[in-house]
């Protein structure tokens, strides 16, 4: 039974065979369907084995990149906490010289 429109006329029955009847190409007997060649097809498949190496490369190389820079975060927080366990050790002796300063 096919469905009604709004105006109660017949819709015609869509499946998704009929849509694919009216797109495909209509070849005649004296027609060939152009398809790729298999050295374009070979070609393509070269170049996207090329990208894939290339992306697992670059995976790792930001691996390693990301590695580097977490070890110098890390070194920097060090040496940030030795200059500030420095600075307080001069301050302090500056604080020591002057009581020494104004006793004398």
């Amino acid at each position: 039974m096919n469905p009604r429109t709004p105006w109660g006329v017949r819709a015609p029955a869509v499946t998704l065979a009929t849509i694919a009847s009216r797109l495909a190409p209509t070849v005649r007997p004296h027609q060939t369907v152009k398809t790729m060649e298999d050295t374009d097809l070979q070609a393509l498949m070269a170049r996207l084995e090329l990208l894939i190496t290339r992306v697992e490369q670059l995976k790792s190389q930001n691996g390693l990149l990301l590695a580097q820079e977490k070890t110098w975060r890390e070194e920097r927080a060090h040496l940030i906490e030795k200059n500030e366990i420095a600075r307080r050790k001069v301050e302090s002796m500056i604080s020591r010289l002057k009581a020494l300063e104004q006793d004398s």
